[in-house]
């Protein structure tokens, strides 16, 4: 009788590693400012770092020839970049 060999990745398998607890983070908004904060399982306000945020975007500019302009006339495409950020304390 023939015996069928265990699956390659069942011979790799080895316990989980340890775990441990983390504390619960809740995002709620602060009803005065209308920002959200961060609040812990005992509802205190919890800082997680300062950052700050940013935007950017990208405007596409056309020109086109006006009316009566006669076939082939070339159009002109370029584009402009912004990019504003906020100030970020820390």
């Amino acid at each position: 009788m023939t015996r069928t060999p265990a699956p390659w990745g069942t011979l790799r398998m080895e316990p989980y590693a340890a775990t441990t607890t983390t504390p619960q983070y809740t995002p709620v908004i602060d009803p005065g400012t209308q920002i959200a904060v961060i609040v812990d399982e005992q509802g205190r306000t919890v800082e997680l770092g300062s950052h700050g945020t940013s935007t950017s975007g990208l405007t596409p500019t056309t020109t086109s020839p006006g009316d009566g302009a006669g076939p082939g006339v070339a159009t002109d495409a370029d584009s402009t970049e912004s990019y504003d950020q906020d100030q970020s304390s820390g």
